[in-house]
């Protein structure tokens, strides 16, 4: 039985930290090492990994963000395969023996997932609202980010191969990685909601002003020359047109109205003919009148 390395990036999460936890080490499946990279917290993050003892790794780092946490994990790893698990999301037990059973011969998969928290109503699975895609899919990669990280398990040297994860990106650096990654491999996929996907107010994926601009620096180096969508040049503009649809939707939903409005207007630039778009920019005009987006 062949090790799984699970690296949990966290910084500043202690409040979420013990479930995730928890959930890494209750995994059905045998041969499991749980890592822990504490990126410089200044909460009580060290008392919470204090209570493990010998059940799992920490490493320690100067705040760096999620990119270096995660490959200062991976680097530590001793297992053949790397699953990821950020500090306020969840794993049902049997997620990995799930995900080993049915996507074991990729080099990479993922999984579906519920996604759950203080930003949105309810659960909402992740699969009733964005497509999820597994094989050859570079094309619907290119347009959207589907992966949810936290479901991600692959080959550790496969990892290693293709540098990690880019610092430089805010809170969306495992986009391109999985864009390169996905280019030369399939990907595999488990239509299983094994993965409980915390989405919060504060999280860097829902800062929108400055998530759209690595977004838009993303997507210009994919479709460049020698990028991962060098072959793919029409699918530039949807990707565009995507990535003004979920920032202006972020935006929106945390009361930055003017934001919203902006993205619903870039986005209908590129697609005039796009209802969800026109929906958004009337929405985003009517919020400042006391409407709920």
């Amino acid at each position: 039985m062949e090790t799984v390395s699970v690296v949990i990036p966290t910084y500043n999460a202690a409040s979420f930290l013990e479930q995730a936890v928890d959930s890494a080490l209750a995994q059905t499946y045998g041969a499991v090492e749980v890592i822990v990279v504490d990126d410089g917290s200044t909460d009580h993050t060290a008392e919470v990994l204090g209570r493990y003892a010998n059940r799992l790794r920490v490493l320690q780092q100067a705040n760096q963000g999620a990119a270096a946490a995660c490959n200062a994990g991976v680097e530590a790893a001793a297992g053949g395969w790397i699953a990821f698990l950020d500090a306020d999301d969840e794993w049902l037990p049997a997620k990995l023996e799930r995900q080993l059973n049915r996507c074991g011969d990729f080099a990479i998969s993922h999984t579906d997932s519920v996604c759950f928290g203080d930003s949105i109503e309810g659960e909402v699975l992740r699969s009733s609202f964005e497509p999820q895609y597994g094989g050859k899919v570079l094309g619907q990669l290119l347009v959207r980010n589907f992966i949810t990280k936290s479901s991600v398990l692959m080959r550790r040297d496969v990892f290693r191969s293709y540098g990690g994860f880019a610092a430089r990106y805010h809170g969306v650096e495992d986009w391109p990685f999985w864009l390169k990654v996905c280019k030369d491999h399939e990907l595999g996929y488990l239509p299983e909601s094994v993965v409980r996907y915390h989405v919060r107010r504060s999280s860097k994926s829902t800062e929108s002003r400055k998530t759209l601009v690595d977004h838009i620096r993303i997507i210009e180096e994919a479709f460049a020359p020698g990028g991962p969508g060098e072959l793919f040049p029409g699918l530039r503009g949807a990707a565009l047109v995507s990535s003004y649809e979920i920032n202006g939707h972020f935006a929106a939903r945390s009361g930055d109205w003017p934001f919203a409005l902006r993205c619903a207007l870039a986005g209908l630039r590129h697609a005039p003919i796009t209802p969800r778009l026109w929906k958004s920019l009337v929405k985003s005009i009517l919020m400042p009148l006391g409407f709920r987006y």
